[in-house]
């Protein structure tokens, strides 16, 4: 009943964003933005969702290769491929299904796959905190409220290094947490290092879009301020980020698209968000779709075998 409250929930939460987006937006100033995007926009965008792929896909070997079971790179490939007909719509579920291939193929005790895609969730937090810290360092000038944000987030990351360190049995002695003491700080170093391609991919994606529409944010800007616009788009208030992501983005950057008025700028970046997450979801579906082919993801779909 929780679930199916917290979907419909989510339903609501990115309807009513996007209506009030295109209510505050005309439908012109949205037609001419979407004219006015470079002739280069698709192909690349084309290219960098498949580079956030192979990006993801070669932190994940990694990582569950040092604290899980050992996987081939290509048996990552074509699972997490799969997965992303799960994770279109929540990225979650698309590791939930990595953690069940790995239980039928390597006998991997679900807990102990869960908590290594805890230990991944929570290095992808730990990333982009990195990030947004960097650009706070090099950006002229961000809004301050990040620096709120930047600040609270390091002191969860406080407590966290405390009990990493102090080992509590209380924590110790539940499975759950077993692969992120396992790992320590040396292996949280290591899983940090093998993620940041996917995060500079997936920052690349989202700057190039921004770029093809107009939209003239410098580089130091955008590694202060993506960072926030990821974590509230994977927050389980909307559906894919919808209306979220979008809503992150204007605040953020409509101050950098020269010669527009106030409403054409959100246009050139709803334009850009919605253009390139259109571009985003059709290319996983279509990775999503091929790797379903493949024996070893089809095994995603069948029963578990009785033991």
């Amino acid at each position: 009943m929780r679930k199916k409250l917290a979907r419909i929930l989510a339903w609501a939460v990115t309807i009513s964003l996007l209506v009030y987006l295109f209510h505050s937006i005309s439908f012109t100033e949205i037609r001419t933005a979407l004219t006015s995007a470079s002739s280069w926009a698709i192909p690349t965008f084309v290219v960098l969702v498949l580079g956030v792929y192979l990006g993801d896909s070669f932190a994940i070997w990694k990582t569950f290769g040092w604290f899980v079971a050992r996987l081939s790179f290509p048996e990552v490939l074509i699972v997490r491929g799969a997965t992303y007909l799960l994770a279109l719509v929540n990225y979650t579920v698309g590791q939930g299904a990595i953690i069940y291939f790995v239980k039928r193929s390597r006998g991997v005790p679900l807990l102990r796959g869960t908590a290594a895609v805890i230990l991944v969730m929570g290095i992808n937090i730990l990333l982009l905190l990195l990030f947004a810290s960097l650009g706070l360092l090099i950006a002229p000038d961000v809004p301050p409220a990040l620096y709120r944000i930047v600040l609270g987030a390091y002191g969860a990351l406080a407590v966290y290094l405390v009990l990493l360190l102090l080992r509590p049995r209380w924590l110790t002695s539940r499975p759950i947490f077993d692969v992120l003491f396992a790992a320590g700080l040396s292996g949280h170093v290591r899983a940090l290092a093998v993620r940041v391609p996917h995060l500079a991919a997936l920052m690349a994606f989202t700057y190039a879009s921004l770029r093809a529409f107009g939209i003239e944010v410098p580089v130091a800007q955008a590694i202060a301020c993506l960072p926030i616009v990821y974590f509230i788009s994977v927050l389980p208030i909307a559906v894919m980020g919808l209306g979220t992501t979008q809503a992150a983005l204007i605040y953020f950057f409509h101050g950098y698209v020269p010669g527009a008025t106030p409403a054409g700028a959100r246009a050139s970046i709803l334009a850009a968000s919605l253009v390139s997450q259109a571009v985003a979801l059709v290319v996983q579906g279509l990775i999503g779709a091929y790797c379903m082919r493949n024996q070893l993801a089809r095994q995603l779909s069948e029963p578990a075998p009785t033991a």
